[in-house]
């Protein structure tokens, strides 16, 4: 269930713009849309050994209220890391969007 005391981080959402570039290709950026409280938790089962090597998932579950901004082609922006969306399930039972993001690795 979700309860306001229970957000208790502030999550930036970044909205793609697409433009055309010089050459006519795509580009991507994304910007601030909003800011709001959710709830972040690191997923369980960090450390995954994958055809013999050991590394450290940077999956993250992020709770928050349900809005019309968020939708599976945003990134989300918390603890100074950049994360994209791996998945996005709305909830009408209690007003909910709980999503499933991994960090992105943008060489920061």
């Amino acid at each position: 269930m979700l309860t306001a005391g229970s957000l208790t981080e502030r999550v930036d959402i970044m909205v793609p713009i697409v433009t055309r570039g010089d050459m006519g290709e795509q580009v991507v950026e994304f910007t601030k849309k909003a800011t709001v409280w959710a709830a972040v938790h690191f997923q369980r089962g960090a450390n995954v050994l994958t055809m013999g090597e050991s590394w450290l998932s940077r999956t993250v579950s992020v709770t928050m209220r349900n809005n019309s901004i968020i939708h599976d082609r945003c990134r989300l922006r918390w603890d100074d890391k950049t994360y994209a969306i791996d998945s996005l399930n709305r909830s009408r039972r209690d007003g909910s969007i709980t999503i499933v993001a991994s960090v992105l690795d943008e060489n920061e």
